[in-house]
């Protein structure tokens, strides 16, 4: 029952069951449309053939009136209606019979015609008829009582006859511009609606058949087009955390479903990364605090083992409290990472004249510079040059690349601070003569918790300069290295001009 349930809601159902619907609405449609345009054609054409039959007897009975009524004196007079007020003659109406009668045995005019054909005097008297067995007992409405008729002198009509329809046409016939004799044209419609019949039969018949086959097709044509998504879908269940290799299959054709694997394989892939990045940044999280944890809590078990005075108290305190600034630090930079990944460092940029701000950090290094043994300077010839920018941001950024470039430079080196303008930037570099970096590691240096083995032996989380360059992509600049071992380190800081430079 379940499995029911799934196929009617499945995709491949909708679409088969709109497939179906759609198809049986518009042969719905153009069988009606068929249907009553055939209706129409067939109407027409046997309305056509009446008066056709009609206007073919009279051009055949003309050249026999001309015998009948050699001057227009012979006719009877006309009402205002146009036909004759009373019909003809005895004598005439008896000789026009015999002489009409006389042609249609010569001719079989009448005898030959598929249709129904009648001509009568006006005193409603038969002169003509080729009707037969049923059709011969056929009583032709009065043409007197047809209105139509007795207005234009033509005029159709359905009768019904033992169940049959018959279309009547009824014609007179003019000679010297005067109606003589009335004729009488019919058809049997039984055919035509035999034809609609059959038609409409075939239609109740074709159209569920044809919905059903199309349903059938569009059942097997959907399965067919989203198998490669039920491959994906047992896929994707087989991709977890603990198998985040795994990836979706594609068809190879590059049409839309293709496409759509294309890019979850992509999401997949920046997930598997970003997962990787997470379980690295956890591991290296935790080993950051593994060691200042270890440090606080074997001096606190070293102060409760024994008594001990109270400037030894002190000491541990300090240490302990040492490691709490550490990893205060730690949090904080981590906090500020955190922020910068989610877009949500609040900045309060303004105008920063930055050969101040670099003043600034430099004086704050000076003292530390010396104790080492080692030159700190810095070095600008457009002391003017703005920038837009968090003050305090700005300050941790070059504060990170100075204390970098001193960290790493043994003593006896120097660490130099230049400021330069370019097209519509601020160059600022940080160069030492420290230890420097091999070129393969030189991008590495960005990353979180990276420390080249040199580099372990020194104070640090590995967090400065990936901090200094998150600072420096959200101000639109550019953090740049470039190093030789054994040579020193150059980083290299673009920072965008405020629009208006105001310069000494």
């Amino acid at each position: 029952m379940r499995d029911l349930s799934l196929i009617f809601r499945s995709v491949k159902f909708r679409l088969t069951l709109w497939h179906a619907f759609v198809l049986t609405f518009f042969l719905s449609i153009f069988a009606f449309l068929m249907h009553a345009e055939l209706s129409k054609a067939l109407d027409r054409d046997v309305d056509q053939n009446l008066t056709q039959q009609a206007a073919s007897i009279q051009r055949a009975l003309s050249p026999q009136l001309v015998r009948i009524f050699p001057a227009s004196s012979s006719l009877p007079p006309l009402m205002n209606s146009g036909f004759p007020q009373h019909g003809l003659r005895p004598e005439l109406s008896v000789q026009l019979g015999a002489v009409l009668q006389e042609w249609e045995r010569a001719n079989q005019f009448l005898s030959r015609s598929t249709l129904m054909a009648r001509v009568l005097v006006y005193d409603r008297s038969l002169v003509l008829s080729n009707l037969e067995g049923w059709q011969a007992q056929i009583i032709f409405p009065d043409f007197e009582r047809d209105s139509a008729f007795m207005e234009k002198g033509r005029s159709f009509q359905t009768i019904h006859f033992r169940g049959k329809p018959v279309r009547l046409y009824y014609e007179a016939l003019l000679f010297e511009g005067r109606p003589v004799y009335v004729i009488q044209t019919g058809y049997s419609l039984q055919d035509v609606q035999s034809s609609l019949s059959r038609l409409r039969i075939i239609i109740f018949l074709w159209i569920p058949a044809a919905a059903a086959a199309a349903a059938a097709a569009g059942w097997f044509l959907s399965r067919r087009s989203l198998r490669p998504i039920d491959s994906m879908i047992r896929k994707a269940r087989e991709i977890t955390g603990a198998n985040p290799e795994g990836r979706l299959p594609r068809t190879g054709t590059d049409d839309e479903i293709d496409r759509l694997a294309a890019t979850l394989n992509e999401m997949i892939g920046r997930i598997e990364s970003s997962t990787q990045a997470v379980r690295e940044f956890s591991i290296d999280v935790s080993h950051e605090l593994k060691t200042p944890l270890a440090i606080i809590r074997g001096e606190i078990d070293l102060a409760l083992r024994k008594s001990r005075t109270a400037d030894a108290l002190i000491e541990t305190l300090k240490v302990i409290g040492d490691e709490v600034n550490g990893l205060i630090r730690l949090v904080d930079d981590l906090m500020l990472l955190v922020r910068s990944d989610s877009r949500q460092l609040r900045f309060e940029k303004k105008k920063i004249l930055l050969a101040d701000l670099l003043e600034n950090v430099v004086s704050r290094f000076r003292e530390p510079a010396a104790a080492r043994g080692l030159s700190l300077s810095f070095e600008t010839a457009e002391p003017g040059a703005a920038v837009l920018g968090d003050e305090i941001h700005l300050k941790r950024l070059f504060h990170n690349l100075v204390d970098n470039g001193l960290k790493f430079t043994p003593s006896g080196g120097w660490v130099k601070l230049t400021m330069s303008l370019e097209p519509g930037c601020a160059m600022v570099r940080v160069a030492d003569n420290g230890m420097g970096i091999q070129a393969e590691l030189q991008e590495k240096v960005f990353a979180r918790f990276y420390r080249e083995d040199q580099a372990r032996a020194h104070e640090g989380s590995g967090l400065g300069l990936n901090i200094a360059k998150a600072i420096c992509d959200a101000h639109g600049g550019t953090l740049a290295i470039q190093s030789d071992p054994g040579a020193g380190t150059v980083l290299s800081v673009r920072l965008p001009l405020v629009e208006e430079d105001h310069r000494d």
